[in-house]
């Protein structure tokens, strides 16, 4: 009987991937054993790099298709567009299983392109002291020039760095969705991928079905500017939600005023702590910049399952223990995963080009963040190539296509005021705003919203009530064994 639902199943999977097959116009091989599951589709699309000459070199794109599992499968495939800048999108469908889209896997096929620039396509990566096996660097200060500039003069031989901007890549998008025979498709986009959706609906509208933006990014961000009151507020709800928990508030009772003393350590400068080394355990002194120190506590602060952990890194921090914030920041480095070339491409021709003096004063006032991320990124873009972006690039998208929002609001990274003034563009959008919730996509509640959203083709009518149920996972009274370094 197993044997027999085995066979069922594996021609009920050949069929799918055959009928993909036939529909590109480039090839689709089952990809390699193990690592998208049995019944992946993987090729590789060339585009030119650069589209106004079509001529000289070219971009292979990455590509990972999972078929429908029905055998009649909805025409419009979901195509997700992944985070960073500078994620690979394929990553998302590791293991055979397609993350958040699995859960319309029964009647759509699901597409992952790596954007030009990351993953497997012409992936532009680099070193800005991302190695924490070497703690001084890693834990000195952030963008380093010197790095930069070797990261440009690398990258450079293999790639014109003006042409990995968001607007060349949603063409390179559009062209890999009519070379797979789609006409409409579906946007799926979390975090950075909500920003290129939102340009490819700006430049491809006629190609949409619908939008799920989670992690709103409107074009309007000016990254890195978003960064420290996005983080304030994400800092600001740990504090509130964990002095409402009776076992947080018991074991942490002063953790706000704790970490304004931690703070308040760099105030004559970098702070000399005890860490281990990850190599060979071995405690070793550095000298900790104010910069570095909060950056990486920004960067935990993101998701609700990582900031669970900040109360008890501050409170150890405080008692002058560093080796948890350690533990957090190098498990896993978060660089790691991103595209550093692709990362500066976009944010200095995107981001940073438009932001003013005015705009720096009035987002890092009052922050923990402070102005240093956003002065160290400004310095870095101009060592970098700025690709050619309109004047009026920041201006919010307008559309009618049906689109839904989920914004966490204790989201550390893209909070739910971007949401909120995307939404006034689009008459037929909608923002579910979902307390307790950070920069992330997990739980069933929202797997189930993005379900019916995309079955129904619209956001009306839309169940959203679990949203209101939504709690933090426990604060943590030690760390998880898997990421302590002792």
């Amino acid at each position: 009987m197993a044997l027999g639902f085995a066979a069922a199943r594996y021609r009920r999977e050949q069929r799918a991937a055959e009928a993909v097959r036939k529909r590109a116009k480039f090839p689709l091989n089952a990809c390699t054993a193990g690592i998208y599951g049995s019944d992946a589709l993987c090729g590789t699309y060339e585009v030119p790099e650069d589209h106004a000459t079509k001529g000289g070199r070219t971009v292979g794109l990455n590509i990972v298709v999972l078929p429908a599992h029905s055998p009649v499968p909805a025409p419009d495939p979901v195509f997700w567009l992944h985070g960073g800048p500078g994620a690979a999108a394929t990553d998302l469908a590791r293991g055979g299983r397609g993350g958040l889209l699995e859960n319309v896997r029964d009647t759509r096929d699901l597409v992952y392109v790596d954007q030009r620039g990351t993953g497997g396509s012409n992936p532009l990566h680099c070193d800005f002291n991302d190695d924490p096996n070497d703690l001084a660097a890693f834990f000195g200060e952030l963008f380093p020039l010197d790095r930069v500039r070797a990261c440009r003069q690398k990258l450079e031989k293999v790639a014109n760095l003006k042409l990995y901007t968001t607007p060349i890549a949603m063409d390179d998008l559009d062209e890999v969705r009519e070379a797979l025979g789609y006409d409409k498709i579906n946007l799926v986009g979390g975090s950075y991928g909500t920003f290129a959706a939102q340009i490819f609906m700006r430049r491809h509208s006629e190609h949409v079905r619908t939008a799920f933006l989670a992690g709103v990014a409107p074009p309007n961000i000016k990254q890195p500017l978003l960064f420290p009151r996005a983080a304030q507020l994400a800092l600001d709800e740990m504090f509130k939600d964990c002095a409402a928990d009776a076992d947080c508030l018991t074991r942490f009772p002063s953790i706000k005023q704790e970490f304004e003393k931690v703070l308040a350590r760099f105030d004559n400068g970098p702070v000399s702590v005890e860490l281990l080394d990850p190599r060979n355990k071995e405690r070793v002194q550095i000298k900790l910049p104010r910069g570095n120190f909060v950056e990486r506590l920004r960067l935990e602060l993101y998701t609700t399952a990582s900031a669970r952990l900040v109360p008890y890194v501050i409170h150890r921090a405080y008692e002058g223990d560093y080796v948890p914030f350690e533990a957090l920041a190098v498990n896993p480095s978060f660089a790691g995963g991103v595209a550093r070339g692709m990362y500066m491409t976009v944010t200095c021709s995107e981001g940073v080009p438009f932001i003013t003096e005015a705009d720096v004063a009035r987002e890092t006032k009052n922050t923990f963040v402070g102005e240093y991320r956003v002065r160290v990124h400004m310095e870095a873009c101009k060592e970098w190539p700025r690709g050619d972006i309109p004047k009026d690039y920041t201006e919010l998208v307008k559309s009618d296509l049906p689109v839904l929002m989920i914004s966490g609001e204790a989201d550390g990274a893209s909070p739910p005021w971007y949401g909120e003034a995307a939404v006034m563009n689009f008459p037929k959008g909608r923002q579910v705003k979902i307390p307790h919730y950070g920069h992330q996509t997990d739980g069933a509640c929202v797997a189930g919203m993005f379900k019916v959203f995309i079955e129904k083709g619209s956001a009306e009518g839309i169940d959203t009530s679990c949203a209101m149920e939504m709690r933090r996972p426990p604060f943590a009274s030690e760390l998880p064994k898997q990421l302590a370094l002792r």
